[in-house]
């Protein structure tokens, strides 16, 4: 669903504020978050239909994807629920028993708990999980980002173009955009947890831009060095064929308007929508290099792309 359709949709739903709720939908967050006891608990939910033809690393992907949203928040993931829309004309039991097998290897990879789920027959294949986690030390907003604050990103873009590729045939194969898709935010999330983190995100659905926009508030505006953005082998010159996502162009339309860009690059690779991408992170600039060197030292292929600064006429600068 597009960013311009949410909006709609959500625009004039009204809640109360229940006791111990600290994040709900109206916050615009990665997660729901409520306090239990001593703990708080994020909730989120993320399904996605098949970015490559293998079920196994289909699974993988859509489990991976899931869990960051709790990974963002500084939680680790306690328990799943599965969420399988099965097209039962063309995906075998064979593939749908794939496809479960891959969530399970990488919820497995961070004790995270398979407890049942939900299935329905569509004309579509679907999966993906509704996960809960509990925050480690502190919850991290989206949006708390700081004048002079830096700005990282833990994986390169370039998922969905590179996918888009992939099911046109214009690319037989992507080893390293499956790599980087697969990788859990894990680690990157459990070595940002030493530092002090203003805010943070994942780049999925709404693009690099889409998802620095979440991270705005009324003090500051970001600015981007798009020459030291990590980007997937082939994406750029994919970019500049025209192979993209039709998501990629709706986020360009619903943010271009608040966005400057100088930047020599394609614009449309910082609104392709990712799937399962990075931790976008703002923490303090004597901090950065520490975090970077840290993360760089489980190989995860971190960047500082660009920096807080006080508010201007443009949200997002590009350059």
């Amino acid at each position: 669903m597009g960013l311009e359709d949410l909006k709609q949709i959500t625009a004039k739903l009204k809640q109360p504020r229940l006791e111990g709720v600290l994040l709900d939908f109206s916050d615009g967050d990665d997660c729901g978050a409520i306090k239990v006891g001593d703990s708080t608990l994020v909730q989120s939910v993320d399904v996605i239909t098949p970015v490559v033809d293998d079920p196994y690393t289909y699974g993988q992907i859509a489990t991976a994807n899931a869990l960051s949203d709790i990974f963002a928040k500084g939680a680790r993931a306690l328990s799943a629920l599965s969420v399988l829309a099965w097209d039962q004309e063309h995906v075998s039991v064979e593939s749908v028993r794939a496809i479960m097998q891959g969530a399970l290897d990488k919820l497995n990879e961070c004790s995270c708990a398979l407890l049942g789920g939900h299935s329905l027959s569509d004309v579509e294949q679907k999966f993906g999980l509704s996960v809960t986690g509990v925050v480690q030390k502190h919850l991290w907003r989206n949006n708390g980002a700081q004048v002079g604050d830096a700005i990282l990103l833990t994986k390169p873009l370039g998922s969905g173009i590179i996918t888009t590729a992939l099911k046109r045939k214009v690319l037989k194969e992507a080893p390293q955009a499956i790599a980087s898709m697969v990788a859990l935010n894990l680690k990157a999330m459990q070595v940002l947890q030493d530092f002090s983190v203003h805010a943070c995100t994942d780049v999925t659905g709404f693009g690099l831009v889409g998802h620095l926009c979440e991270m705005l508030n009324p003090a500051i505006s970001i600015e981007i060095n798009t020459g030291t953005i990590p980007l997937l082998e082939g994406a750029l010159e994919l970019a500049k064929q025209g192979v993209y996502p039709g998501g990629s162009v709706g986020n360009k339309q619903a943010l271009q308007a608040g966005v400057r860009s100088q930047s020599k690059l394609p614009d449309i690779l910082f609104y392709d929508a990712q799937t399962s991408g990075g931790l976008l992170v703002a923490l303090g600039e004597k901090e950065a290099q520490t975090c970077l060197r840290a993360l760089r030292d489980l190989g995860i292929e971190a960047c500082a792309i660009g920096a807080c600064v006080s508010k201007h006429a443009f949200k997002i600068e590009l350059f």
